[in-house]
C-alpha cells in the first residue's frame, strides 16, 4: 500500500541521485527545480513542447514526448532511475496509464500526484510508493494554521503533526524536564530557535520569552497545546 506524505516535501525524495518528473505543470516544475537545487539529477518530461523548452538548461535533461507511450518510457530508460514522479495534474487517465507502465517496467519507486480522493485510491491500488495531493495537503496545512495559534503546521503522517509556535513568558527560565509537557499535554519539544538559530532541545533546555519551538505529537494534542500557549501569551 502506498504511503502518503502530508504535505508533500520535495526534499524527501532528494536522497535519490536521479529522478524523472513526468508532467511539467506548476507542481512538476516546482518539484523539479527544487530537486535540482538539492543536487539531484532531474529529467523532465512533458508532451507540451513549450513547457519543456521553458526548462531547457535548468534541469539535467528535458524531453518533449507522450509518456503514455510505452516505447518512450523504455527509450528513456526510466526503469534505471531511482525514482519517477508522475506529476500529471488534469488528465487522470494519462496519470493512471503512465503510472501503471512505470510499475510494469520495474521503476524502484514511483511517486504520483492525485487530484482527488478517487484518483488517490486508484493510484494506491496500483501499488505506487507514495501518493501526494499538493492542493489538499496545503489546504489542510493552512486550515490548521488559521484555526490555531500556529506559525507553521506539518502533518508528518495522518494524525501526527509538528508545529512551530512562540513560547509564552510563563514557560521561560524553567528546565524542559520540569515542565512535564508530555505528561500534561501529550506533546514533545524537538528544537528551539533563538537568535535566528535552531538547536536541539534536551531535558535541561530553558526557554526564553520570544523563543520559537518545534512541537510534535498527535494532531489534536498539538493544536490544543498551541491554543493554550496563545492564551498564555495574550494574558502575559
Amino acid at each position: 500500500m502506498a504511503r502518503s506524505r502530508n504535505p508533500f516535501d520535495p526534499t524527501s525524495i532528494g536522497s535519490a541521485t536521479s529522478v524523472a518528473v513526468i508532467g511539467l505543470g506548476r507542481f512538476g516544475t516546482a518539484l523539479a527545480l527544487e530537486l535540482m537545487a538539492h543536487g539531484t539529477e532531474v529529467l523532465g518530461i512533458d508532451d507540451d513542447a513549450d513547457a519543456v523548452q521553458g526548462l531547457n538548461g535548468q534541469l539535467t535533461g528535458v524531453v518533449a514526448g507522450d509518456a503514455t507511450r510505452p516505447e518512450l518510457i523504455e527509450q528513456l530508460g526510466l526503469a534505471d532511475f531511482d525514482r519517477v514522479v508522475v506529476a500529471i495534474g488534469s488528465d487522470v487517465t494519462a496519470s493512471i496509464l503512465v503510472t501503471s507502465q512505470l510499475l510494469r517496467v520495474g521503476v524502484p519507486q514511483v511517486w504520483a500526484k492525485a487530484v482527488d480522493e478517487r484518483h488517490a485510491l486508484i493510484l494506491d491500488q496500483l501499488g505506487v510508493s507514495h501518493v501526494v495531493r499538493p492542493e489538499a495537503d496545503m489546504g489542510r496545512r493552512v486550515a490548521h494554521m488559521v484555526r490555531g495559534a500556529l506559525e507553521d503546521f506539518i502533518e508528518i503522517e495522518p494524525g501526527y503533526a509538528a508545529v512551530r509556535l512562540e513560547v509564552p513568558a510563563g514557560l521561560s527560565a524553567v528546565p524542559l524536564r520540569e515542565l512535564g509537557l508530555q505528561a500534561k499535554h501529550g506533546v514533545g519539544i524537538g528544537a528551539v530557535k533563538r537568535d535566528g538559530a535552531w538547536v536541539l532541545a534536551n531535558p535541561e533546555t530553558r526557554f526564553e520569552a520570544g523563543d520559537t519551538v518545534l512541537v510534535h505529537g498527535l494532531t489534536p494534542k498539538v493544536e490544543a497545546f498551541a491554543v493554550l500557549m496563545a492564551k498564555r501569551r495574550a494574558s502575559a
